[in-house]
């Protein structure tokens, strides 16, 4: 497990409530996503500079 992996499963487990991305992972954060299916338990929020926050996507809960 790389280290964006455990910051996502601990935003998805509930430990965490945002997880931030810099500019320069922000492709390597997406390809895990769509490789682990998580892309649409998250929802991403674009920040000036390229940074983006990452938090758990409610409405995605509640239909599991």
């Amino acid at each position: 497990m790389n280290e964006w992996e455990a910051h996502i499963q601990r935003l998805l487990d509930g430990d965490v409530e945002e997880v931030t991305v810099p500019k320069d992972d922000f492709l390597t954060v997406r390809s895990l996503l769509v490789e682990k299916g998580w892309l649409f338990q998250v929802v991403g929020e674009a920040k000036h500079g390229g940074v983006t926050i990452y938090r758990r996507n409610e409405q995605a809960q509640t239909t599991e």
